[in-house]
Protein backbone atom coordinates (compact mmCIF):
# COMPACT_ATOMS: atom_id res chain seq x y z
CA UNK A 1 0.00 0.00 0.00
CA UNK A 2 1.77 3.48 -0.85
CA UNK A 3 0.76 6.54 0.56
CA UNK A 4 0.23 9.42 -2.00
CA UNK A 5 -0.12 12.90 -1.19
CA UNK A 6 -3.78 14.93 -1.94
CA UNK A 7 -1.93 17.63 -4.18
CA UNK A 8 0.04 14.69 -6.49
CA UNK A 9 -2.94 12.47 -6.19
CA UNK A 10 -5.15 15.51 -8.02
CA UNK A 11 -2.25 16.68 -10.29
CA UNK A 12 -1.82 13.40 -11.43
CA UNK A 13 -5.74 12.65 -12.56
CA UNK A 14 -6.02 15.79 -13.58
CA UNK A 15 -3.54 15.97 -16.26
CA UNK A 16 -4.34 12.59 -17.48
CA UNK A 17 -8.16 13.81 -17.55
CA UNK A 18 -7.30 16.36 -19.93
CA UNK A 19 -4.81 14.22 -21.88
CA UNK A 20 -8.33 11.92 -22.21
CA UNK A 21 -10.33 15.29 -23.82
CA UNK A 22 -11.36 17.20 -20.68
CA UNK A 23 -11.62 20.44 -19.88
CA UNK A 24 -8.86 22.09 -17.46
CA UNK A 25 -11.88 23.42 -15.09
CA UNK A 26 -13.93 20.28 -15.75
CA UNK A 27 -11.11 17.75 -14.66
CA UNK A 28 -9.79 20.05 -11.40
CA UNK A 29 -13.41 18.76 -9.97
CA UNK A 30 -13.81 15.56 -11.24
CA UNK A 31 -9.66 14.91 -9.99
CA UNK A 32 -10.46 16.83 -6.52
CA UNK A 33 -13.44 14.75 -5.65
CA UNK A 34 -11.71 11.35 -6.69
CA UNK A 35 -8.79 12.22 -4.30
CA UNK A 36 -11.22 13.63 -2.13
CA UNK A 37 -13.06 10.40 -1.60
CA UNK A 38 -10.01 8.05 -0.91
CA UNK A 39 -8.66 11.06 1.38
CA UNK A 40 -11.93 10.64 3.06
CA UNK A 41 -11.16 6.80 3.41
CA UNK A 42 -13.70 5.46 1.37
CA UNK A 43 -11.21 4.02 -0.73
CA UNK A 44 -13.16 1.55 -2.92
CA UNK A 45 -15.01 4.35 -4.62
CA UNK A 46 -11.91 7.14 -5.16
CA UNK A 47 -8.74 6.92 -6.50
CA UNK A 48 -9.77 2.98 -7.33
CA UNK A 49 -12.55 4.10 -9.77
CA UNK A 50 -10.60 6.20 -11.69
CA UNK A 51 -9.15 4.39 -14.67
CA UNK A 52 -12.91 3.12 -15.11
CA UNK A 53 -13.91 6.83 -15.70
CA UNK A 54 -11.22 7.11 -18.36
CA UNK A 55 -11.92 3.80 -19.85
CA UNK A 56 -15.15 5.19 -20.42
CA UNK A 57 -14.31 7.95 -21.67
CA UNK A 58 -12.15 6.52 -24.42
CA UNK A 59 -14.70 4.02 -25.03
CA UNK A 60 -17.05 6.71 -26.13
CA UNK A 61 -19.57 5.72 -23.21
CA UNK A 62 -18.74 8.54 -21.41
CA UNK A 63 -18.97 11.79 -23.26
CA UNK A 64 -16.80 14.12 -21.66
CA UNK A 65 -18.02 17.97 -23.09
CA UNK A 66 -21.71 16.63 -22.09
CA UNK A 67 -23.44 19.54 -20.00
CA UNK A 68 -26.60 18.65 -18.07
CA UNK A 69 -29.49 20.72 -18.41
CA UNK A 70 -33.14 21.39 -16.71
CA UNK A 71 -35.30 20.18 -19.23
CA UNK A 72 -38.54 20.12 -16.93
CA UNK A 73 -40.11 22.00 -13.93
CA UNK A 74 -42.94 22.86 -11.28
CA UNK A 75 -42.11 25.13 -8.28
CA UNK A 76 -39.30 23.37 -6.38
CA UNK A 77 -39.16 20.42 -8.88
CA UNK A 78 -37.15 20.04 -11.84
CA UNK A 79 -35.94 17.48 -13.98
CA UNK A 80 -32.73 16.99 -15.69
CA UNK A 81 -30.83 15.18 -18.74
CA UNK A 82 -27.32 14.24 -18.20
CA UNK A 83 -26.55 14.24 -21.67
CA UNK A 84 -24.25 10.78 -20.83
CA UNK A 85 -21.63 13.35 -19.56
CA UNK A 86 -19.58 12.66 -16.83
CA UNK A 87 -21.07 11.71 -13.48
CA UNK A 88 -19.17 13.49 -11.01
CA UNK A 89 -19.95 16.46 -12.90
CA UNK A 90 -23.57 15.60 -13.79
CA UNK A 91 -24.35 14.63 -10.12
CA UNK A 92 -22.38 18.11 -8.69
CA UNK A 93 -25.23 20.18 -10.66
CA UNK A 94 -28.16 19.21 -9.93
CA UNK A 95 -27.07 18.80 -5.75
CA UNK A 96 -25.92 22.56 -6.46
CA UNK A 97 -29.68 22.92 -8.37
CA UNK A 98 -31.42 21.22 -5.62
CA UNK A 99 -29.58 23.55 -2.39
CA UNK A 100 -30.59 26.56 -4.36
CA UNK A 101 -34.24 25.36 -4.87
CA UNK A 102 -34.26 25.01 -1.24
CA UNK A 103 -33.14 28.43 -0.13
CA UNK A 104 -36.51 29.64 -2.24
CA UNK A 105 -39.14 26.41 -1.53
CA UNK A 106 -37.65 24.79 1.11
CA UNK A 107 -37.83 21.51 0.26
CA UNK A 108 -36.52 20.66 -3.56
CA UNK A 109 -35.82 17.64 -5.49
CA UNK A 110 -33.93 17.13 -8.38
CA UNK A 111 -33.98 14.45 -10.73
CA UNK A 112 -31.45 13.23 -13.02
CA UNK A 113 -31.35 10.88 -16.26
CA UNK A 114 -28.95 9.59 -19.04
CA UNK A 115 -26.00 10.20 -16.45
CA UNK A 116 -22.99 8.03 -15.05
CA UNK A 117 -21.39 6.92 -11.95
CA UNK A 118 -21.15 9.40 -9.57
CA UNK A 119 -18.45 7.90 -7.78
CA UNK A 120 -19.19 8.06 -4.08
CA UNK A 121 -22.67 9.14 -3.37
CA UNK A 122 -21.85 10.73 0.02
CA UNK A 123 -20.11 13.32 -1.65
CA UNK A 124 -23.13 14.85 -2.58
CA UNK A 125 -25.01 14.48 0.84
CA UNK A 126 -21.81 15.95 2.84
CA UNK A 127 -22.54 18.96 0.06
CA UNK A 128 -25.90 19.34 0.91
CA UNK A 129 -24.91 18.80 4.63
CA UNK A 130 -22.09 21.42 4.62
CA UNK A 131 -25.05 24.16 3.10
CA UNK A 132 -26.75 23.71 6.45
CA UNK A 133 -29.59 21.32 4.81
CA UNK A 134 -30.52 17.69 5.29
CA UNK A 135 -30.08 15.93 2.34
CA UNK A 136 -31.60 12.65 0.62
CA UNK A 137 -29.81 11.26 -2.40
CA UNK A 138 -29.72 8.29 -4.27
CA UNK A 139 -29.11 6.26 -7.78
CA UNK A 140 -29.73 2.94 -9.56
CA UNK A 141 -27.22 0.82 -11.35
CA UNK A 142 -27.72 -2.11 -13.68
CA UNK A 143 -29.49 -5.26 -12.34
CA UNK A 144 -26.37 -7.14 -10.18
CA UNK A 145 -28.29 -7.74 -7.39
CA UNK A 146 -31.30 -10.83 -6.56
CA UNK A 147 -34.01 -9.25 -5.46
CA UNK A 148 -35.11 -11.62 -1.99
CA UNK A 149 -36.09 -14.92 -2.47
CA UNK A 150 -35.11 -14.64 -6.21
CA UNK A 151 -32.30 -16.47 -8.31
CA UNK A 152 -32.52 -13.62 -11.06
CA UNK A 153 -30.57 -10.85 -10.85
CA UNK A 154 -33.39 -7.76 -10.63
CA UNK A 155 -32.00 -4.86 -8.88
CA UNK A 156 -29.00 -3.24 -8.46
CA UNK A 157 -27.27 -1.96 -5.36
CA UNK A 158 -29.00 1.45 -5.39
CA UNK A 159 -26.73 3.50 -2.85
CA UNK A 160 -28.66 5.80 -0.66
CA UNK A 161 -27.88 8.49 1.06
CA UNK A 162 -29.06 10.74 4.33
CA UNK A 163 -27.28 13.87 5.76
CA UNK A 164 -27.62 15.58 8.97
CA UNK A 165 -26.22 19.47 9.00
CA UNK A 166 -24.49 19.79 12.75
CA UNK A 167 -22.09 22.27 14.00
CA UNK A 168 -19.68 19.72 14.88
CA UNK A 169 -19.68 17.68 11.94
CA UNK A 170 -22.24 16.46 9.55
CA UNK A 171 -24.24 12.58 10.45
CA UNK A 172 -23.87 11.47 6.73
CA UNK A 173 -25.03 7.53 6.49
CA UNK A 174 -23.97 6.11 2.91
CA UNK A 175 -25.06 3.01 2.28
CA UNK A 176 -25.61 0.41 -0.49
CA UNK A 177 -28.37 -1.77 -0.55
CA UNK A 178 -26.55 -5.38 -1.46
CA UNK A 179 -24.93 -7.06 1.85
CA UNK A 180 -22.11 -5.38 0.26
CA UNK A 181 -21.03 -2.87 -2.32
CA UNK A 182 -19.16 -4.12 -5.11
CA UNK A 183 -15.99 -1.89 -4.22
CA UNK A 184 -16.01 -3.62 -1.02
CA UNK A 185 -15.91 -7.03 -3.16
CA UNK A 186 -13.10 -5.64 -5.31
CA UNK A 187 -10.90 -4.25 -2.55
CA UNK A 188 -11.62 -7.67 -0.61
CA UNK A 189 -10.63 -9.45 -4.09
CA UNK A 190 -7.31 -7.26 -4.37
CA UNK A 191 -6.18 -8.53 -0.78
CA UNK A 192 -6.76 -12.03 -1.51
CA UNK A 193 -9.62 -12.17 1.45
CA UNK A 194 -13.08 -13.64 1.75
CA UNK A 195 -15.86 -11.33 3.04
CA UNK A 196 -17.21 -12.19 6.21
CA UNK A 197 -20.59 -13.17 5.33
CA UNK A 198 -21.93 -14.50 2.36
CA UNK A 199 -21.99 -12.06 -0.50
CA UNK A 200 -23.82 -13.50 -3.27
CA UNK A 201 -24.84 -16.72 -5.54
CA UNK A 202 -21.56 -18.21 -7.70
CA UNK A 203 -21.66 -20.07 -10.81
CA UNK A 204 -23.25 -22.97 -9.78
CA UNK A 205 -26.01 -21.57 -7.45
CA UNK A 206 -24.84 -21.60 -4.15
CA UNK A 207 -23.88 -18.91 -1.64
CA UNK A 208 -20.48 -17.96 -1.82
CA UNK A 209 -17.83 -15.63 0.53
CA UNK A 210 -15.78 -15.68 -2.10
CA UNK A 211 -15.82 -11.92 -3.33
CA UNK A 212 -14.48 -12.83 -7.06
CA UNK A 213 -16.98 -15.62 -7.34
CA UNK A 214 -19.75 -13.33 -6.62
CA UNK A 215 -18.88 -10.19 -9.37
CA UNK A 216 -18.66 -13.01 -11.63
CA UNK A 217 -22.28 -13.74 -11.92
CA UNK A 218 -23.03 -10.25 -10.77
CA UNK A 219 -25.63 -11.92 -8.39
CA UNK A 220 -25.39 -9.93 -4.81
CA UNK A 221 -27.78 -10.66 -1.81
CA UNK A 222 -29.72 -7.75 -0.90
CA UNK A 223 -29.44 -6.11 2.45
CA UNK A 224 -32.06 -6.97 4.95
CA UNK A 225 -33.50 -9.41 2.85
CA UNK A 226 -37.08 -8.96 2.06
CA UNK A 227 -37.64 -5.38 3.91
CA UNK A 228 -34.24 -4.05 2.17
CA UNK A 229 -35.06 -5.34 -1.10
CA UNK A 230 -38.90 -3.41 -0.87
CA UNK A 231 -36.67 -0.64 0.09
CA UNK A 232 -34.59 -0.81 -2.92
CA UNK A 233 -37.18 -1.32 -5.48
CA UNK A 234 -39.01 1.78 -4.36
CA UNK A 235 -36.03 3.77 -4.51
CA UNK A 236 -35.84 2.48 -8.18
CA UNK A 237 -38.68 3.10 -9.00
CA UNK A 238 -38.56 6.78 -7.52
CA UNK A 239 -35.37 7.68 -9.80
CA UNK A 240 -36.59 5.76 -12.93
CA UNK A 241 -40.15 7.41 -12.89
CA UNK A 242 -39.58 10.99 -11.55
CA UNK A 243 -36.52 11.75 -14.11
CA UNK A 244 -38.35 9.25 -16.93
CA UNK A 245 -34.97 7.74 -17.23
CA UNK A 246 -33.51 4.06 -17.14
CA UNK A 247 -34.32 1.53 -14.35
CA UNK A 248 -32.11 -1.04 -13.19
CA UNK A 249 -33.73 -3.57 -15.55
CA UNK A 250 -33.11 -1.20 -18.80
CA UNK A 251 -29.56 -0.48 -17.30
CA UNK A 252 -28.32 -3.87 -17.48
CA UNK A 253 -28.44 -3.62 -21.19
CA UNK A 254 -26.62 -0.79 -21.64
CA UNK A 255 -23.09 -1.43 -22.24
CA UNK A 256 -20.24 0.38 -19.87
CA UNK A 257 -19.83 0.93 -16.25
CA UNK A 258 -23.11 2.10 -14.90
CA UNK A 259 -23.74 4.06 -17.93
CA UNK A 260 -27.27 6.09 -18.70
CA UNK A 261 -28.22 5.90 -14.62
CA UNK A 262 -31.01 7.53 -12.67
CA UNK A 263 -30.60 9.88 -9.63
CA UNK A 264 -32.54 11.74 -7.39
CA UNK A 265 -31.15 14.67 -5.10
CA UNK A 266 -33.52 15.97 -2.11
CA UNK A 267 -32.49 19.29 -0.24
CA UNK A 268 -34.63 20.23 3.20
CA UNK A 269 -34.16 23.66 4.57
CA UNK A 270 -35.08 23.07 7.83
CA UNK A 271 -33.10 25.78 8.90
CA UNK A 272 -35.00 28.75 7.27
CA UNK A 273 -37.46 28.01 9.59
CA UNK A 274 -35.80 26.48 12.89
CA UNK A 275 -33.04 27.62 15.00
CA UNK A 276 -29.72 25.79 14.23
CA UNK A 277 -28.82 25.37 18.03
CA UNK A 278 -31.94 23.61 19.13
CA UNK A 279 -31.53 21.05 16.41
CA UNK A 280 -27.87 20.53 16.97
CA UNK A 281 -29.21 19.77 20.87
CA UNK A 282 -31.71 17.18 19.43
CA UNK A 283 -29.05 15.33 17.34
CA UNK A 284 -26.62 15.51 19.92
CA UNK A 285 -29.08 14.01 22.74
CA UNK A 286 -29.31 11.46 20.47
CA UNK A 287 -26.07 10.71 19.04
CA UNK A 288 -24.84 10.79 22.99
CA UNK A 289 -26.89 7.92 23.81
CA UNK A 290 -25.91 6.16 21.15
CA UNK A 291 -22.51 6.48 21.67
CA UNK A 292 -23.37 5.55 25.71
CA UNK A 293 -24.72 2.29 24.59
CA UNK A 294 -22.82 -0.91 25.73
CA UNK A 295 -21.09 -2.48 22.72
CA UNK A 296 -22.39 -6.25 22.21
CA UNK A 297 -20.25 -9.51 22.81
CA UNK A 298 -17.43 -9.00 19.76
CA UNK A 299 -18.47 -5.38 18.83
CA UNK A 300 -16.08 -2.51 19.42
CA UNK A 301 -17.48 0.74 20.34
CA UNK A 302 -20.53 2.29 18.54
CA UNK A 303 -20.07 4.83 16.25
CA UNK A 304 -22.89 7.20 14.20
CA UNK A 305 -22.44 7.35 10.17
CA UNK A 306 -19.78 9.62 9.17
CA UNK A 307 -18.09 9.98 13.04
CA UNK A 308 -14.78 8.90 11.96
CA UNK A 309 -13.93 11.24 8.40
CA UNK A 310 -13.14 14.24 9.79
CA UNK A 311 -10.54 12.32 11.50
CA UNK A 312 -9.48 10.14 8.91
CA UNK A 313 -9.38 13.19 6.80
CA UNK A 314 -6.63 14.94 8.47
CA UNK A 315 -4.67 12.03 8.74
CA UNK A 316 -4.71 11.30 5.41
CA UNK A 317 -3.51 14.81 4.53
CA UNK A 318 -0.87 14.44 6.63
CA UNK A 319 0.41 11.67 5.63
CA UNK A 320 -0.83 10.52 2.34
CA UNK A 321 -3.88 8.67 1.09
CA UNK A 322 -3.26 4.67 0.82
CA UNK A 323 -3.40 3.54 -2.32
CA UNK A 324 -3.00 0.22 -3.66
CA UNK A 325 0.21 -0.18 -5.74
CA UNK A 326 -1.40 -1.90 -8.66
CA UNK A 327 -4.27 0.65 -8.35
CA UNK A 328 -1.66 3.88 -8.61
CA UNK A 329 0.31 2.47 -11.39
CA UNK A 330 -2.29 1.30 -12.85
CA UNK A 331 -3.46 5.08 -13.54
CA UNK A 332 0.54 6.43 -13.87
CA UNK A 333 0.48 4.03 -16.92
CA UNK A 334 -2.46 5.52 -18.46
CA UNK A 335 -1.44 7.60 -21.84
CA UNK A 336 -1.01 11.13 -21.31
CA UNK A 337 -1.65 11.80 -24.86
CA UNK A 338 -5.28 12.21 -26.58
CA UNK A 339 -7.42 9.40 -27.27
CA UNK A 340 -10.14 9.17 -30.22
CA UNK A 341 -13.15 7.12 -28.75
CA UNK A 342 -13.98 3.74 -30.21
CA UNK A 343 -17.80 4.37 -30.09
CA UNK A 344 -20.20 6.37 -29.43
CA UNK A 345 -22.24 8.64 -26.75
CA UNK A 346 -25.57 6.83 -26.58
Amino acid sequence: MLRIKYEEAVAVMEKKLIAHGVTADRAHIIADTAAGISRDGVYSHGINRFKRLILSIDSGICDPAATPECVAGFGAFERWDGNHGIGIINAMACTDRAIALARTHGVACVSLRNTNHWFRGGTYGWRIAEAGMIGIVFTNTKSNMVYHGTMDRVLGTTPLVMALPRSTGPVVADVSLGEYSYGKLQLADLAGKQMDKPAGYDSSGNISRDPMAVMKEARLLPLGEYKGSAINLMLDLIASTTSLGNSACDIRNIPGDENSVSQTFIAINSRAVNDAQEEDEIADRLLSHLLNARPAPGFSAPRYPGQKVLQVRKDNMANGIPVEESVWQAILDLPDAPKSTSGSWL
